[in-house]
């Protein structure tokens, strides 16, 4: 890796350039979920198409539709599908609410 600020090189992980002090960031360059998951929230059947949307940065709803229109069309071969999907992906980790400090301290 190297410093942006002074073009000094530095080790992977590291938290501050080792040339000039500054502090050094990873940036994520996808705002996206990567893995596949299906949501605890949001969900409407059993989250497939929630997942399938988070995963790739596309509207549930649109995801929904398309699934009906092609469910339509497609002689039970999508529902099949998204049954498998159900079985298949994972069920998003819970995530606990932040706790806030309530003491006047």
């Amino acid at each position: 890796m190297v410093c942006p600020a002074c073009g000094t090189g530095i080790p992977d992980g590291a938290r501050f350039c080792s040339g000039c002090g500054r502090p050094m960031t990873i940036e994520s360059t996808s705002p996206f979920r990567t893995q596949l998951v299906r949501p605890r929230q949001g969900r409407v059947i059993a989250g497939v198409c929630a997942g399938f949307a988070q995963a790739y940065g596309w509207d549930p709803v649109i995801v929904r539709l398309v699934l009906c229109v092609i469910a339509l069309c497609g002689a039970g071969t999508p529902i099949i599908a998204y049954v498998i999907a159900w079985i298949v992906m994972p069920n998003a980790p819970y995530e606990y609410p932040h706790r806030t400090d309530l003491t006047n301290s």
